[in-house]
């Protein structure tokens, strides 16, 4: 008799929760490699060799680096993502003051996760790909959060205009954030100004007053 049971009800087979938990390691150990020496550490026989597992085997899982790395790209856009949103929806307040808090969630996450920070916006690995599509939707999704707040405070511009304007101001925020946070990364920041926190704050209010 077949089972009545919703399809995606059922617990996920033993074979499924191995396959599941060994694409975990082989992330976690990918994300360990970039901690340690850069996107260009990435090596799946490296990483074969820290599980114990032989290179064919791990090939069962992923066809090549470069679709392990757009996994990577798409889980580290969209735990980025989610951290935008979540700054966004913490408290009350308007969008100014939601604005301040996805900036600074965006700082606080590229200083806690430099490698996942340096995967998705710094250098790109030579000779890598993306497929069409294959991280686009997820890098939009942090972008989207400031430009929707944006859109708030331009309150009273034509639709289109409007439109417009709030993605101008969300791709010129994110460049200048981009560029203090880049060399605050690199130690830089606080040797030439020796109060980062300070200068970050005044960075957000000449942004938002559209100095």
């Amino acid at each position: 008799m077949a089972s009545t049971e919703p399809v995606e009800d059922r617990p996920a087979s033993r074979r499924a929760r191995y396959r599941a938990a060994t694409v975990a390691e082989i992330k976690a150990h990918a994300l360990h490699q970039i901690a340690r020496g850069g996107i260009g550490a990435l090596s799946l026989n490296g990483i074969a060799r820290a599980m114990g597992m032989t290179g064919p085997a791990l090939y069962r899982y992923y066809a090549g680096r470069d679709e392990l790395l757009t996994e990577l790209l798409v889980d580290g856009y969209a735990t980025f993502a989610t951290r935008m949103e979540n700054a966004r929806d913490a408290g009350p307040g308007g969008p100014a003051e939601r604005l301040r808090a996805v900036a600074s969630a965006y700082r606080q996450w590229a200083l806690t996760e430099p490698h996942v920070y340096e995967l998705l916006f710094g250098t790109p690995l030579p000779g890598y790909h993306a497929p069409e599509g294959g991280t686009r939707a997820e890098a939009q999704r942090g972008l989207a959060v400031t430009i929707g707040l944006w859109w708030e405070l331009l309150d009273g511009l034509p639709p289109i205009e409007r439109e417009q304007r709030a993605r101008e101001l969300a791709v010129v925020g994110w460049a200048r954030l981009h560029g203090f946070v880049a060399l605050e990364l690199r130690g830089e920041m606080a040797t030439l100004v020796g109060d980062p926190d300070r200068l970050f704050t005044e960075e957000i209010d000449r942004l938002l007053t559209g100095a």
